[in-house]
């Protein structure tokens, strides 16, 4: 397999400033010598994601990952190893070179991707320039600016148009020598009709990852039949439900603000970013996702949903209400007046208007509770009932104990009803739902247990300089532990290659416990206040256990020996011999122990 050489490696980590990596991710506060965020892995109300810059790794105490830069932004990406060591020497600007064997399947995707990217690039500044200098992109254009689209805004977003005739962009794109066969997994053209491009007489959206680049595009119809918007199919650079609209242009903004507004649709956003809420982003012709909700929470826990308020937006509403619970957001409602959407809105009231609107927002428990009392509303027992059946889905997605009890006391003074019997009635609810626990096997992973022994594993892994100074009276028989066994090689296999400290400790160290045990006592600086003593302390410990071991052996041997069995292969007396020297080494230890 092709990789990246150990040396090249241990540069572009070295030159990857960890914490301006974690923060395109996460908000970060400084907390003396680490920064401290919420954890993007898992939902949380409270910090416990901690980034050590000075020995370059970060590490959760709630869900227990951690590593260095590589691994973060592996996980943040789901990607690969060397696709996240591709990225970060991109961000670094350090040139890549590739040993071993070519894997051409891998370099052949790649370059479809790459080529990908260019593609849609370049066909984003011809649909622009269609809309903007071409006759044929004139009605579109016209149409932009009657829904109050500045043409900074117009230029901001890079819309464009797609012409009419729907075989020219396939001729077009075959006399730039595109190949038949690449145009073909574009997603730019029908499956069915190879010639026919899926974009005709539409206004188009570019449409970003969030590193910016473009991978697809969204159209709006602008005349006849056919559906209002379409999107790209998805393909090897796009997956509808991992992106949002926006995102790209949105993301420091959200940062800034720790929010985000989520609308319907691609105008809808456009709309608040033309009125200065440059915090607004919209899924991609689909229902809001998990993905995308996990995708919001990794640059704010604020979520503010503008959708329609019909039947449908309402419903679309609660279903991201559940799914901003469940990723650790905090969901508000935005209802525009009029049952107007924003773009429609802003079309009719102007821009600062709606930024004024934007403003007024109700906790989605307000909401919730107002949909309930149309249901309450029928009256009696059967209304209570109603409503009740209505808002306890909703108060089960609450992670928080607290929250659910806040909410169950509003509900009840809310509908005039006992809070007692409100709790009952939940409670019945949870249980109806709730799965039996699975039936526990021998096969279930044994977790690794901490002790003495691992904490002496840790120390050294956290201070390198104290692995390099006591490896030469240390040897991994010494570590019972299977596991423990295999960490004290991981830390050898680190020193040999020069690449020392707790990150990478954790990376070489196959037993993912041990791993995070070693990252989590160094994120607490567990052994930062003597480490040398500590470390002194309990390589005596181990060394002194280690050959009590061996004398207990000894003596057993000696104590069963045969000089007709055993003198061919030892006498009694280098038996004995060895035992006094072992009783000599465990003296030492003693007096130096003693002497501390």
């Amino acid at each position: 397999m092709k990789r990246i050489p150990e040396a090249l490696v241990r540069d572009i980590v070295s030159r990857s400033d960890i914490v301006g990596v974690v923060k395109e991710y996460v908000r970060l506060e400084k907390r003396g010598a680490r920064w401290l965020g919420l954890c993007p892995f898992h939902n949380e109300k409270t910090p416990s994601f901690n980034v050590n810059p000075e020995r370059g790794f970060f590490y959760c105490f709630g869900c227990k990952k951690g590593g260095d830069v590589v691994t973060f932004v592996k996980e943040i990406e789901k990607c690969g190893y060397v696709e996240a060591l591709e990225r970060l020497a991109d961000r670094a600007g350090i040139p890549l070179r590739y040993e071993g064997v070519d894997d051409a399947a891998a370099d052949d995707e790649k370059k479809r991707r790459d080529a990908i990217y260019e593609l849609y690039e370049r066909l984003a500044g011809s649909f622009h320039h269609l809309l903007t200098e071409d006759a044929r992109g004139k009605p579109a254009l016209d149409y932009a600016r009657a829904r109050g689209l500045s043409d900074e805004v117009i230029a901001s977003f890079r819309l464009g148009y797609a012409p009419g005739d729907r075989t020219w962009l396939r001729r077009f794109l075959l006399g730039k020598s595109y190949s038949p066969e690449f145009l073909a997994s574009s997603g730019l053209f029908s499956a069915k009709y190879p010639e026919v491009c899926i974009f005709s007489d539409r206004l188009m959206f570019p449409i970003h990852d969030a590193r910016g680049r473009c991978v697809a595009f969204g159209g709006r119809l602008l005349a006849g039949d056919g559906p209002k918007y379409i999107n790209s199919p998805e393909t090897s650079v796009f997956r509808k439900h991992e992106n949002l609209f926006g995102l790209s242009k949105a993301a420091k903004s959200i940062r800034d603000h720790g929010r985000a507004v989520l609308c319907e649709g691609y105008m809808d956003a456009i709309a608040f970013h033309a009125a200065g809420v440059d915090y607004a982003v919209a899924p991609l012709g689909t229902s809001f996702t998990e993905t995308q909700a996990a995708v919001v929470k990794r640059y704010a826990d604020t979520v503010v949903l503008s959708f329609d308020t019909d039947q449908a937006g309402v419903k679309a509403a609660e279903r991201a209400i559940g799914l901003a619970e469940k990723a650790g957001l905090t969901a508000l409602v935005l209802k525009i007046p009029d049952g107007k959407d924003p773009a429609e809105f802003a079309q009719k009231y102007g821009h600062e208007r709606l930024k004024k609107e934007a403003e007024s927002t109700i906790t989605a428990e307000e909401f919730l509770l107002g949909n309930a009392a149309v249901a309450f509303s029928r009256g009696g027992t059967e209304g209570v009932a109603a409503a009740f059946s209505y808002l306890f889905p909703f108060i089960a997605e609450y992670t928080s104990e607290l929250r659910r009890d806040a909410f169950l006391e509003t509900a009840a003074s809310r509908f005039s009803v006992d809070p007692a019997s409100v709790r009952a009635d939940f409670a019945r609810f949870l249980d109806r739902g709730r799965p039996r626990p699975p039936t526990r096997t021998d096969t279930t992973e044994k977790a690794f247990t901490p002790g003495p022994d691992a904490e002496l594993l840790a120390a050294l892994a956290c201070h390198p300089a104290l692995y390099a100074q006591f490896r030469a009276v240390l040897d991994p028989s010494f570590f019972e532990d299977e596991a423990l066994r295999s960490g004290y090689i991981a830390l050898e296999e680190c020193f040999r290659r020069d690449d020392p400290g707790p990150a990478a400790a954790a990376a070489a160290i196959q037993d993912g416990s041990l791993s995070a045990f070693v990252l989590d006592r160094a994120a607490t600086g567990a052994y930062d206040a003597d480490p040398q003593r500590f470390v002194a302390d309990g390589v005596l410990r181990l060394k002194e256990q280690a050959i009590k071991k061996r004398v207990q052996k000894l003596v057993a041997r000696i104590r069963d020996y045969d000089e007709g069995r055993d003198g061919d292969e030892v006498s009694l007396n280098e038996l004995l011999y060895e035992k006094m020297h072992l009783d000599g080494e465990l003296t030492a230890i003693k007096d130096e122990r003693n002497g501390r």
